[in-house]
């Protein structure tokens, strides 16, 4: 078996953007009644994933200069968000939306769930973690020279991390038509 040290090192690009189907999937799941804080858009100029949850008929707030480490909007209910793939930007980030203690959905990358920092991030909140499982992987879009495009075959598995959303079970495993 080989080991992560043997493995080449691939340089993490955090320019990956959230395509309009990976909301799509999950839009049973997101509550329409609520403010949903899309709170992973500091700086995202090219990202669309505000527009694709309002399309779903979302109330959605996201300011691209609004860091969510340092400050929060006045009112909201919910975050949906794609979280950064580096992991010294996502596990702050999840500190902090845990600290919130409000209800989240963050996209991220299976093998986190897996991780020494999500148990500890989590430890004695179990009881309101839920994860949905995609059938297939999400292909996410990349910029490329100034344009943003959709890939394909995307190296990794996804998941929806949810805290306290109190989803039924029939709503934790989905049928990926749409990625």
């Amino acid at each position: 078996m080989a080991k992560t040290q043997h493995s080449p090192h691939f340089k993490v690009y955090d320019e990956y953007y959230t395509p309009k189907s990976a909301w799509t999937n999950v839009k049973k799941s997101i509550p329409t009644d609520k403010i949903i804080w899309e709170a992973c858009m500091l700086n995202a100029e090219l990202s669309e994933s505000d527009k694709y949850l309002t399309e779903l008929g979302c109330k959605v707030i996201a300011d691209r200069t609004m860091d969510c480490l340092e400050t929060q909007p006045k009112e909201w209910d919910i975050i949906i968000t794609n979280i950064p793939f580096d992991k010294k930007k996502k596990v702050p980030i999840l500190e902090k939306f845990v600290e919130y203690d409000k209800p989240f959905m963050v996209i991220m990358n299976s093998m986190n769930t897996f991780s020494k920092y999500f148990h500890r991030i989590f430890k004695g909140k179990e009881q309101y973690l839920q994860i949905i499982t995609p059938s297939s992987h999400i292909n996410f879009q990349k910029e490329e020279n100034g344009v943003v495009k959709q890939t394909a075959k995307c190296s990794f598995y996804s998941v929806y991390v949810c805290y306290k959303l109190n989803l039924p079970p029939e709503q934790l495993w989905i049928d990926s038509k749409y990625l």
